[in-house]
């Protein structure tokens, strides 16, 4: 055999040997559900969030000159 087959079948083995550890590794992982997180609050037409500040009791959400408190709540 010439050394250019030889290459060619040493890269073949290479790229199906890798492409099996690659299938046997995708197969064996989890997939788990996203996280949501439900929304406390909805903004109305025309308002924009300025600013937003973490509490000791939660998330404070600047809307213009107002402030809306919201919890910490475990999901």
């Amino acid at each position: 055999m010439s050394l250019g087959v030889c290459l060619i079948i040493y890269l073949l083995a290479l790229y199906i040997g890798t492409m099996l550890c690659l299938r046997h590794y995708l197969r064996g992982q989890t997939t788990e559900t996203p996280l949501v997180t439900e929304v406390r609050f909805a903004l109305r037409e025309g308002q924009t969030i300025v600013g937003g500040g973490e509490t000791t009791q939660g998330m404070d959400f600047y809307i213009g000159d107002s402030v809306t408190d919201e919890q910490y709540y475990d999901v």
